[in-house]
């Protein structure tokens, strides 16, 4: 097998470049880093095309302005990254207008190191993906998409032993967590020079629909728009990723959990977008069915994205589960990870 993506560490460093040959020491390699897959090239996937909204090149230059302004922030006297930051913004933001019409299907590779790095950029890029997709202003999206960067930012100032405990916190140690919003608004306010609708949304971003969240218990309207899409964009990333305390959900059950909390946790408007748009089988991963083959996503549908087109691994047979009256009674069961 032949990698077909580069994966690079937090740093911006590349660890294994495209087209490397996947050797047994390789593919250990990449299971220690903590990643559940990686994109292959092979004859089989020839004709499969990846649409990537954010270059590669793009998506490590944020990760290592993001790992900066993290780091920094507990350096006093360190140059800020503030307006490399809004240069990467400007360029994210304009790709996402450039391909709004274009269906959610970025995979970045994450690994246990720099994961809130990666998880930094990968809320911010989703963010700002849903936000062209709701007509937000160009100004709008370029606020949304730099509190997407930075949303966690808070979270420096808090123990990493804390953060990462593969345990249930303490009552001390959950209201230290919970204070991260705060810590990271007070932060930005103080060193920085971000419009007050980027730290607003930073400060809200845990805030429930029902005024259920934290820190201020707001609710509806009253949460910025901003903070809504952030949300769900920051659930939906930390529930796919592997972390210390849990493996990684598959995207559909992910999905499936802010469905049922439409309401509740989640704006109702972002959740109906984002059960529309984003594609919770992306293209180049394999499926297994319902009669247990094996396939390979070719392409996605709007509006039935739990449905998609793939290619059987054994036949070769492709298969349109969305518009094939053939295959209505198959259903995707798991996304092989």
């Amino acid at each position: 097998m032949i990698l077909g993506q580069e994966i690079y560490d937090s740093n911006g460093r590349m660890l294994l470049g495209k087209h490397t040959e996947l050797t047994e020491e390789n593919i250990a390699y990449i299971a220690f880093l903590g990643m559940p897959g990686v994109y292959v090239d092979d004859e089989f996937s020839e004709e499969i095309q990846i649409q990537e909204i954010i270059e590669p090149e793009v998506y490590k230059a944020a990760v290592q302005i993001v790992h900066r302004v993290f780091v920094y922030s507990v350096e006093p006297g360190a140059d800020r990254e503030e307006e490399e930051l809004r240069q990467k913004v400007t360029e994210i933001v304009k790709a996402a207008l450039a391909q709004k019409d274009v269906l959610y299907n970025l995979i970045h590779i994450k690994s246990y190191d720099g994961y809130t790095y990666f998880h930094s950029v990968n809320v911010a890029i989703l963010s700002a993906v849903l936000g062209a997709k709701l007509h937000l202003s160009e100004e709008e999206l370029m606020d949304l998409t730099t509190a997407g960067f930075l949303h966690d930012v808070g979270k420096v100032f808090i123990d990493t032993d804390i953060i990462n405990a593969p345990r249930k916190l303490t009552p001390e140690e959950r209201a230290m967590m919970m204070d991260h919003p705060r810590l990271g608004y007070d932060f930005l306010v103080t060193d920085y020079h971000f419009d007050e609708d980027v730290v607003q949304a930073v400060y809200q971003h845990h805030e429930w629909y029902n005024g259920q969240g934290y820190p201020r218990r707001l609710s509806g309207k009253d949460i910025s728009m901003l903070a809504r899409i952030i949300k769900v964009a920051d659930v939906y990333d930390a529930m796919t990723g592997r972390r210390s305390y849990h493996e990684p959900y598959l995207p559909s059950d992910v999905l499936e959990y802010i469905m049922g909390r439409n309401g509740m946790e989640f704006d109702p408007e972002v959740v109906q977008l984002m059960s529309t748009e984003l594609c919770v089988y992306p293209i180049g991963c394999e499926v297994q069915l319902s009669d247990g083959r094996h396939g390979v996503v070719l392409e996605n549908h709007r509006g039935t994205i739990m449905r998609p087109t793939i290619k059987l691994l054994d036949s070769e047979e492709k298969l349109n589960l969305t518009d094939d009256r053939s295959t209505w009674n198959l259903t995707i069961t798991k996304l092989m990870m």
